[in-house]
């Protein structure tokens, strides 16, 4: 199976702007990750070992959508006819259960540094922590700046995305740095250690909620889970009330692919009527159906005389 099919169209200049804004965003931030594991290790901060792990994870997702979206803009990803939400969500689910791990880890690597009484991080241990911590603040906002700067046009979903994935980055990276600075200018070890691990169990918290939620919104598009009974209903009600009085609605199968709700309804024919007053009532129907969401893939399947033609 194919991945990526033959290059069908040059990206445009906005759309090479918004990759490389996540490219450089990606770098920054691979750099930060390594500082963090080296100075996680040598310093023995709690802190920069959950920001490490949270990091990584997060890193394969600036990865993953870089790939999708340098796809998209080439054309790349026009042969997988219903989208590429089953990669997409199989990738989810694969990091989310990473980050779930990692975050009861790293939770039990805090309990233990409480209950055992742990040798709190040096002073200088801690400085350092936070000179990391202060570099990685200003990584976040620097992408963030030029995220927003890159997509002053209308950009995709999958740019929205990494926006809002950075901003959440900013603001973590932030009260990070509160407390980690707390804990270096605190006199008492005691202070310091239980300031590091309160940033260590920020972090773990986020991590967790995270990968919790990707698992619960890979897990049922990947075994084609139909849509939430509100959706469905909403769609059933704008088919019933459209005034079609050629068709009649026998089934509708619905289930999402990625951000994208597929919805496929069975009609037949009322009474002899021509191949063109059929499709004119279907496409009042799709019409109906996307003023709901325009993200929904409507595919209306046609049954006559015991056959069915799409």
């Amino acid at each position: 199976m194919r991945l990526l099919s033959e290059r069908t169209r040059e990206p445009t200049r906005e759309e090479l702007s918004r990759e490389k804004a996540v490219i450089y965003s990606s770098l920054a931030d691979f750099c930060a990750s390594l500082l963090q594991l080296t100075f996680a290790i040598t310093t023995g901060s709690l802190t920069l070992l959950s920001e490490f792990a949270r990091s990584s994870f997060m890193l394969m997702i600036e990865l993953y959508s870089l790939w999708l979206l340098a796809g998209i803009h080439r054309g790349r990803m026009t042969h997988f006819q219903f989208g590429v939400g089953k990669i997409e969500q199989f990738s989810w689910l694969i990091i989310g259960l990473g980050m779930t791990a990692s975050g009861i880890w790293v939770a039990e690597k805090v309990v233990r540094s409480f209950v055992e009484q742990s040798v709190p991080p040096t002073p200088m241990g801690l400085a350092f922590a936070a000179i990391v911590n202060a570099f990685n603040l200003t990584i976040n906002w620097v992408s963030l700046f030029a995220l927003i700067s890159g997509g002053r046009t209308e950009e995709s979903d999958i740019y929205k995305a990494q926006i809002k994935s950075r901003v959440v980055k900013c603001a973590n990276s932030t009260f990070l740095q509160i407390t980690l600075t707390v804990a270096t200018l605190a006199t008492d070890p005691v202070v310091g250690l239980v300031m590091d691990g309160l940033g260590a169990a920020f972090v773990v918290v986020i991590m967790l909620v995270n990968g919790l939620m990707m698992i619960a919104r890979s897990l049922p598009d990947l075994l084609d889970a139909p849509l939430s009974g509100i959706e469905l209903s909403q769609i059933s009600e704008t088919v019933s009330a459209l005034n079609a009085p050629h068709i009649e609605v026998l089934k509708i199968r619905s289930r999402r692919s990625g951000q994208f709700p597929q919805v496929e309804i069975l009609v037949s024919p009322v009474g002899a009527q021509s191949a063109g007053k059929l499709l004119e009532e279907i496409g009042r129907l799709r019409a109906a159906i996307h003023g709901l969401d325009r993200r929904i893939d409507a595919t209306f399947v046609i049954a006559s005389q015991g056959e069915t033609t799409t």
